[in-house]
């Protein structure tokens, strides 16, 4: 018996310390596996068909009528027995989680199996989740449609799919849209699909499953018919192409007049099947197929929907090894400590071309031209361009908008985008100094009142007679180099500072608390109310000086507090610490990240602890050293320029 004991001692002790690394992780790590209602309800309804004209639109588009799918709790259940008996700790999640960032920030992965239904919000929650450092398995048909959009009502159309939401395929997720890094194809129905290994890679996916099949391939077969998801990665993309389809056919339209011809939208050996990304500081796994019809799990105590037979693989399919493998590498490449970070690069650049200014026959005095509009980042793109004609005192005198639904990140032709424009200025205008203005507000075409105005460019129109000339407007004499450059000007040009009478900015100077909220606001879109007050209690800013409604619009916002001596302090210096604060609240930031910083206190010590870890999160700010921040230390004028401009381009939802 003690030889015994003292062998079954010796094993314990050997797997504890020679245990593969995957197999730690599977131990040690949370896996949380949704299990949606709102989505499971989805599933189950039906709608009819008709025509719906989207905002914007000037023509119908076909609704297709919704059918009766099949559960998605059943693929639910697969994949979370699944992760179960390959030894994961595994965790059911729920719609509420997803509506909560904190509570999906306690796992390390997430599996959503045909999560089409999802809420704007939840689809935010994922993203900041993701580029905060979780990691996702997203298996087929995610996020697809628009909670706010369904009615659980079999005599009304469905107008829950995304497109309808988002108008264009570049934005197919919505704000999900940049953690897939990829622009929506088309559906496609494949016959006697061939799923395949892509040719000479070596990811570590791939090499994890070939590790456990024993094989240095991988192969699936599913006979018979069967949607698939075509993408396509776009070239900013670190997007790594895993499995494809290797081979299938195509059949012709059938009754049901959905074309599944669709030659141009799938191709062998190149179209995704499941891809490997990442975004920000998480990972990704996505697939293209509904990867678990492939396997079967022990039917145990689970519960099951529809059959008896949902816990076994789909009876078309061949390849539940390699599909199993795939799956567990998958989860593990997920689980793997991972220090990398993709940062997220917003930057839509504005040019003008064919410039004219001159008296039209009809007494008009004409501003006309060409805006294009290209996405120079990472991210996808979307708003109004606006184009204003401003006298001396920022008068608007005319304008033309136009909505640009999408720009993506890809340099193709979806990528930049090219509008003509005409003002037409009363011919009696005097002849003098006139400032074109050209924007683009980061916003959502259903939402034209939110978002901010993310870039801009200023012309000078001279208007001399029947004609003008345009010219650029010089910048700050004192701001010609360094890396806070390009954020200043571009903060110029939107308006939000405006430096000196004497044409300085004085990059180098401490902005005052003052000045900074002066920023916010413009930033903001928010004018600084006459009715804001400050409490009574306040003893070195009163109602009529100078600078009140700017600190009480501020205060009253939350973007500023009054310090510990009563005092609102409006031309001390704005410290980093508050400048977090100011930052998160005013543009609405959301998300957290660890940090490494030893100068900021604990989470319950620290009222900036939070708002700091949220700047950390978009990288908006990345300390004064890899441990140090600085919560006390006063921002210059062209730091708190580069911090907004940085600010801006994360708070695009």
């Amino acid at each position: 018996m003690k030889k015994l004991l003292a062998m079954l001692l010796a094993v314990w002790i050997y797997s504890i310390v020679f245990s593969s690394p995957d197999e730690a992780n599977a131990s040690t790590k949370k896996i949380g596996v949704l299990f949606s209602d709102q989505n499971e309800t989805y599933m189950y309804s039906t709608n009819p068909g008709g025509t719906y004209t989207p905002p914007h639109f000037t023509y119908p588009m076909s609704v297709s009528p919704k059918v009766r799918y099949s559960s998605a709790l059943n693929k639910s259940t697969k994949m979370y027995a699944f992760y179960q008996e390959q030894g994961y700790d595994v965790h059911k999640i729920y719609d509420a989680d997803l509506n909560s960032l904190g509570r999906l920030s306690t796992y390390d992965a997430i599996v959503l199996p045909y999560t089409v239904m999802l809420s704007h919000a939840q689809r935010q929650n994922i993203r900041n989740y993701v580029y905060g450092g979780g990691n996702a398995q997203f298996l087929f048909g995610t996020a697809r449609n628009e909670l706010a959009n369904y009615q659980a009502n079999s005599s009304k159309m469905d107008l829950s799919p995304m497109i309808y939401e988002v108008l264009t395929y570049i934005w197919e997720w919505d704000n999900l849209t940049e953690v897939f890094q990829g622009e929506f194809i088309d559906d496609v129905i494949l016959n006697n699909m061939m799923i395949a290994n892509k040719p000479g890679s070596t990811h570590p996916i791939l090499t994890g499953a070939y590790k456990i099949t024993g094989r240095s391939s991988i192969q699936l077969k599913e006979s018979g018919q069967e949607w698939i998801e075509s993408v396509k990665p776009w070239s900013t993309s670190n997007a790594q192409t895993i499995l494809t389809y290797s081979d299938y056919s195509l059949s012709p339209p059938y009754s049901g007049g959905i074309l599944t011809e669709k030659s141009k939208n799938v191709s062998k050996g190149q179209t995704p099947a499941l891809l490997a990304m990442q975004h920000g500081a998480g990972r990704v796994v996505y697939s293209t197929f509904k990867i678990y019809d492939f396997i079967q799990v022990e039917k145990g105590a689970h519960k099951w929907k529809d059959t008896s037979t949902a816990h076994l693989a789909d009876g078309n399919t061949q390849g539940a090894q390699d599909a199993q493998a795939v799956l567990k590498s998958s989860m593990d490449w997920l689980l793997t400590p991972n220090t990398a970070f993709q940062p997220r690069k917003y930057d839509v650049k504005i040019s003008t071309s064919n410039l004219a200014a001159n008296m039209t026959p009809g007494k008009k005095f004409a501003l006309r031209g060409s805006v294009t509009l290209k996405n120079a980042g990472n991210v996808p793109a979307r708003g109004y361009l606006k184009v204003e004609a401003l006298d001396a005192n920022n008068k608007v005198l005319g304008q033309y908008s136009k909505l640009l639904t999408g720009l993506s990140p890809d340099n193709s032709t979806h990528s930049a985008y090219t509008e003509k424009f005409e003002i037409l200025l009363p011919g009696t205008i005097k002849d003098g100094a006139y400032t074109l203005k050209i924007s683009f507000k980061e916003t959502r075409h259903d939402k034209p009142n939110a978002g901010y105005v993310t870039r801009a460019e200023r012309l000078i129109v001279t208007k001399k007679g029947n004609y003008g000339s345009y010219a650029n407007i010089a910048g700050f004499k004192d701001v010609s180099s360094g890396s806070h450059l390009i954020n200043i000007n571009n903060a110029a040009k939107i308006g939000i500072i405006t430096g000196y009478s004497n044409g300085t900015f004085l990059p180098s100077n401490n902005v005052s608390r003052l000045q900074a909220m002066t920023m916010m606001l413009r930033a903001m879109g928010a004018a600084p109310s006459a009715t804001a007050t400050l409490p009574v209690s306040v003893t070195d800013l009163k109602k009529g000086a100078y600078g009140y409604d700017v600190m009480a619009t501020a205060y009253q916002l939350g973007l500023v507090n009054i310090e510990k001596d009563n005092k609102i302090n409006a031309s001390g210096p704005m410290r980093r610490g508050e400048m977090a604060q100011a930052l998160v609240k005013g543009f609405q930031l959301a998300g957290s990240a660890e940090m490494s910083f030893t100068d900021i206190g604990t989470p319950s010590s620290s009222a900036q602890y939070h708002h700091i870890a949220t700047l950390y999160h978009h990288r908006i700010t990345t300390g004064k050293t890899a441990t140090l921040y600085g919560p006390y230390d006063p921002v210059t004028r062209a730091q708190f320029a580069t911090f907004i401009m940085r600010s801006l381009e994360n708070s695009s939802k």
